[in-house]
């Protein structure tokens, strides 16, 4: 059996109309579409192909994924475990969800999913082993929140097993080990505690086994429900419902102050280690870097990097999005453009520490869901939230990257100032909400975080933060909404290009190479569409 889960092909009549290029998880993409987006088209144009392969060998790897089910939950006689079709299988920005079922003679069907990442997602060709940072962040942020933010329903994690860069084990949740193991782990958490350790031993026990899938993966409950769905399918639907919105906003906001009741020390990601134990000792890996170091931008943050002050963390992103600007071959279209972005660089670091707070500059610094979306969250029919999914972007972060979700009126970030009325208006709502739930919460801290976000909010603050951990959303954030801030009309090129000879010594030399190396991005995006094209006409 061959798997495709979608056509590398060009569709379209070549002859009269124009033709397209697959990509994954969007719609076909014109010639002239391409070009008119700063996403690298030919680096995408390769997911296909490879999530083709992945879905191929994760198929013929089937009778494997029974085996783990069984190793992890550790099934009766009789029991019957049924890997769903390929066509079933849930796919995301990062990772590949296998649908299982647990059929039983004597108990409920159970329902699974078996999580899988993308190595081509994830930089893994690049930088080995990031996938095994990227599911250990994940791993031990579940872990974390079992132990103390246990009110925030999240999936149950059965089991996880990592690749072997780094890792030559698989783990286990106590619940399915064997009484004398499970009271053996016990102890050692009681022992722990009764010591005053810091670090947190999480319920996971190495579990090893001969079955070694070709990624890591997780083994987790299917959360899906006839009673629950993720908020994405119905939000077009009832997002202007004031009763449902309103469940919601409540929903959200106590889940932001859930996360955030226990102030961290530094700015980082929790990494889980081979003893089971979890500490925040890795980098802040938040979405936007993982997407940018995958499309090649050097990595700047290592992963054994943590920040104890806010400004160090602000140049690194700065450091990082100047090294995204210089390897990107579509950053700009031509020599107006490259001055722009260069200038916009100068001028956000001008003016960053308007929008760092000098009181908070050293911490505390406080969990955050960094890709946190409409289809992350499960609600019942009244909008009331059921479960959270996908964690692997929790992070430690500065006080000020607190917001209200800008998802919230159906905006993009960089299109929302033509919304902004609106938006406000909801943001009000919100807060109104988050304010009274703030109120109820106890933290183990004395800030205000109410306080805060509106004072982001009048500041601008909020949208320097959005910036700098966007994918490219810096200079239309800057554009729309800080540098009338400080000059009540929009910098002229001249003074664009003036102010962008302080981002580098050799500014015109960079102008002149990143404006070459748009020309040749235009010419192989060109011969891959036409490679496309040749392919089509050869099939019929």
């Amino acid at each position: 059996m061959t798997i495709e889960v979608v056509s590398t092909s060009v569709s379209g009549a070549v002859d009269t109309a124009e033709p397209t290029l697959q990509l994954l998880n969007r719609p076909p993409i014109t010639y002239r579409q391409a070009l008119d987006t700063d996403k690298n088209i030919i680096h995408e144009a390769s997911y296909v192909e490879a999530t083709n392969v992945q879905y191929q060998k994760l198929w013929e790897e089937r009778d494997l994924i029974r085996a783990l089910v069984n190793h992890h939950l550790t099934l009766k006689d009789g029991d019957n475990c049924v890997v769903a079709d390929p066509r079933r299988w849930i796919r995301g920005s990062f990772n590949v969800c296998i649908p299982i079922e647990v059929q039983s003679t004597t108990s409920p069907c159970r329902k699974l999913l078996l999580r899988c990442a993308m190595p081509h997602k994830l930089a893994e060709a690049k930088y080995p082993g990031s996938i095994d940072e990227k599911m250990g962040c994940e791993v031990g942020a579940y872990a974390w929140m079992q132990e103390r933010c246990s009110t925030i329903r999240i999936p149950n994690l059965y089991g996880f097993g990592f690749s072997d860069h780094s890792h030559s084990l698989q783990f286990t949740h106590e619940a399915y080990r064997s009484l004398f193991v499970r009271s053996i782990h016990r102890l050692r958490r009681w022992f722990r505690r009764l010591a005053g350790y810091t670090t947190l031993l999480s319920r996971y026990i190495s579990h090893p086994t001969m079955h070694r899938l070709s990624t890591p993966y997780m083994l987790l409950e299917d959360v899906s429900s006839d009673t629950s769905e993720m908020l994405s399918n119905t939000w077009d639907e009832h997002r202007t419902d004031p009763a449902r919105r309103k469940r919601l906003f409540r929903g959200i906001a106590q889940l932001m102050l859930s996360l955030a009741r226990v102030p961290q020390p530094r700015i980082g990601s929790f990494r889980f280690h081979d003893d089971g134990s979890v500490t925040l000792t890795n980098r802040p890996l938040i979405c936007s870097t993982m997407i940018l170091e995958n499309d090649g931008t050097p990595r700047t943050i290592q992963r054994n990097n943590t920040y104890l002050s806010t400004d160090a963390f602000v140049a690194d992103l700065f450091n990082f999005h100047d090294k995204r600007f210089l390897s990107h071959p579509n950053a700009v279209f031509d020599n107006e453009s490259c001055y722009s972005e260069m200038a916009t660089r100068v001028l956000l670091r001008a003016v960053s520490h308007h929008y760092i707070r000098k009181d908070q500059r050293n911490g505390p610094f406080f969990l955050q869901l960094d890709d946190f979306h409409a289809s992350n969250i499960f609600v019942d029919k009244d909008w009331n939230i059921t479960c959270v999914i996908d964690l692997e972007w929790i992070s430690s972060l500065p006080v000020e990257k607190l917001a209200v979700p800008y998802w919230l009126t159906g905006s993009a970030i960089d299109d929302i100032h033509e919304h902004l009325t609106e938006f406000d208006i909801v943001r009000r709502e919100f807060m109104d909400i988050f304010e009274e739930e703030e109120r109820e919460a106890a933290a183990e801290h004395s800030l205000s975080l109410a306080h805060i976000m509106r004072e982001n909010w009048e500041s601008g603050s909020v949208w320097f933060w959005y910036g700098i951990t966007s994918i490219n959303a810096m200079y239309s954030l800057f554009t729309d909404h800080l540098c009338r801030r400080f000059l009540h009309r929009r910098l002229s090129l001249k003074e664009e290009e003036l102010i962008a000879r302080f981002w580098s010594e050799d500014a015109s030399e960079v102008v002149e190479c990143k404006v070459k190396e748009y020309h040749g991005y235009e010419r192989n995006l060109r011969g891959l569409f036409d490679k496309g094209v040749t392919k089509n006409r050869q099939a019929r």
